[in-house]
């Protein structure tokens, strides 16, 4: 078996990028880029600033005492104009309006609309990640399940009359249950010019050492991803055309993160979000994914101790609707047949685990006439090397199949058939679909029949810095702005999970402003990695004592 090694330095700087976009910072920083204290905020580092007075309007005003700049804390629209646009382009944007039908609709510019994306991008980071410090408490002492799959969205690269496209990697991991999002991802970094890292790159000899043992092993340098993107769209571009573009620009601005760091480091931010106080965190991965090895790797001491599990969960793919209605239908059938048939057997596994429903006594049965009697090792060497086939299918996962990784043989039988019963990646794949059909710079390409059917990209993206904030928006609306249900019981994902009392409105996100805390009394983490730190010579911060 091949041993692939992987860069942890590149890891622990993805995971602190992305986990300092889910902390409680906003504006209460330097506004300086190149200052020391640029992005440092009030309450980490009081020391650093000074109180400067007020505003006219009664807002505290700092001084950063290394660059002597002032900025003040006040509302998140006081700077606004239009400000009765901004709901209306934060809906238009929810239910799959492209940005020409939002100029035409709220009466704004095409410039307006990309600064309400960023206001709404920051206002829901800021009011995530003072709520979602409690989510933690909202695990403890139970037995969650969560579903981890990885979409890929296309960004549009327009070269002379014709136009490919690039590919970038959403990331999410949800709550079953409460369809809550706990952290949604993109392989995708803004802040660095891959041309500054290809010769910083160069100056250091990176390029003729292994990736793994690279110093700048986290991105994609310009070289080796234009020679990516000419491999993919060898049929789409010539060598002329590809000459002609000129500066490709590529994915455009920013830079693309590699696959291995953006998956490791969005498990370890699931791992700090969800916290340790869960009884036992259950985690199904899409089989073609990858996830799952690199979850195992991550949690050897917990999985261990019996308190994670983690299942590569695959179905069949690409039926079409009808297809899997029948599928659902004989799942019943099949279902009601073995209730009826094996009733008797199923009281006295109930007699045996009187906590255990119908279904997960009768997935006792089956499990033990596949495995035998007793807890032993070799059922966990089975199910790991095998896979569990579930005979009661569903319209959402057909012919779906269940492979457990981390059963060595100690697991009860109800707790085993309990975890297959819950098993799946539904809730996360469902998430995936409403960020198709919500938002139009996802959804997926138009064949037409008058250009060879080929597939027409005609409202993805142009700019890549778009997506990651507009995923993160829908995240936010998903979770505390749309409930579901019907009448009384309509709550949103927050609602169902705790973490909110009721749906989280327009004007609460708009006005959210978060005031400074006192500075905490304990270990501070790591400073996080930004661009001027990814290209110079400075030495990664060690990781954070809670990551995996």
């Amino acid at each position: 078996m091949a041993v692939v090694v992987k860069n942890n330095h590149a890891i622990v700087q993805e995971y602190m990028r992305v986990s300092d976009l889910y902390r409680r910072t906003g504006r209460e920083h330097c506004q300086t880029l190149g200052c020391e204290n640029h992005s440092v905020p009030v309450e980490l580092a009081p020391s650093a600033y000074a109180k400067f007075g007020t505003t006219a309007k009664g807002d505290p005003r700092f001084q950063c005492k290394a660059c002597k700049s002032t900025f003040s804390i006040g509302s998140a629209t006081r700077r606004h104009k239009k400000t009765d646009k901004t709901g209306t382009i934060l809906r238009g944007l929810l239910n799959k309006m492209p940005f020409s039908r939002l100029c035409e609709v709220g009466d704004v510019s095409f410039k307006h609309i990309n600064a309400r994306i960023d206001f709404l991008d920051k206002q829901c980071r800021a009011f995530a990640a003072e709520r979602e410090e409690r989510l933690p408490e909202c695990f403890r002492g139970r037995s969650p399940v969560f579903s981890t799959d990885v979409q890929t969205f296309l960004i549009n690269w327009p070269v002379k009359s014709r136009r490919g496209t690039i590919p970038m990697l959403h990331t999410a991991t949800v709550h079953k249950g409460s369809q809550f999002v706990v952290a949604a991802t993109m392989d995708y970094d803004p802040d660095v010019d891959p041309r500054e890292l290809q010769e910083r790159m160069e100056e250091i000899g990176d390029f003729a050492k292994p990736r793994s043992m690279r110093e700048h092993g986290r991105l994609w340098a310009y070289d080796e991803y234009l020679d990516s993107v000419k491999r993919e769209l060898h049929g789409v571009f010539s060598k002329e055309d590809l000459a002609a573009g000129g500066d490709l620009m590529l994915p455009g601005r920013g830079s693309r993160v590699r696959a291995d760091a953006a998956m490791y480091a969005h498990l370890m931010l699931v791992r700090r979000k969800i916290g340790n106080e869960f009884r036992r965190a259950n985690f199904c991965i899409d089989a073609d994914a990858g996830f799952a090895q690199a979850l195992c790797a991550l949690a050897v001491d917990d999985i261990k101790a019996g308190r994670v599990n983690v299942a590569e969960v695959s179905f069949l793919k690409g039926l079409s609707n009808d297809k899997r209605m029948d599928y659902a239908q004989k799942g019943r059938e099949l279902l009601q047949d073995a209730l009826t048939s094996l009733h008797n057997e199923i009281e006295e596994v109930r007699d045996e685990f009187p906590r255990v429903s119908d279904l997960a006594a009768l997935t006792v049965l089956d499990l033990r006439f596949q495995f035998g009697w007793g807890p032993s090792a070799l059922r966990g060497n089975q199910l790991a090397k095998s896979v569990y086939r579930w005979p009661y299918h569903s319209k959402a996962e057909p012919e779906k199949t269940i492979r457990l990784l981390t059963d060595r043989g100690d697991m009860d039988w109800d707790s085993l058939a309990r975890f297959m019963v819950r098993a799946s990646n539904h809730p996360v794949d469902a998430y995936f679909n409403l960020a198709r059909r919500r938002v139009a710079g996802f959804e997926r390409g138009i064949p037409t029949a008058s250009n060879q059917a080929r597939i027409w990209h005609a409202y993805s993206f142009y700019n890549p810095e778009t997506a990651p904030k507009v995923a993160n928006i829908l995240r936010f609306y998903h979770n505390y702005m749309l409930p579901r249900g019907k009448g009384v019981d309509a709550q949103t994902p927050a609602m169902r999970l705790g973490l909110a009392k009721g749906v989280v409105y327009e004007r609460d996100l708009f006005q959210f402003t978060r005031h400074p805390r006192p500075a905490p009394t304990g270990p501070r983490w790591p400073k996080p990695v930004f661009r001027h730190q990814e290209i110079s010579e400075r030495q990664p911060s060690a990781a954070p004592e809670d990551a995996w």
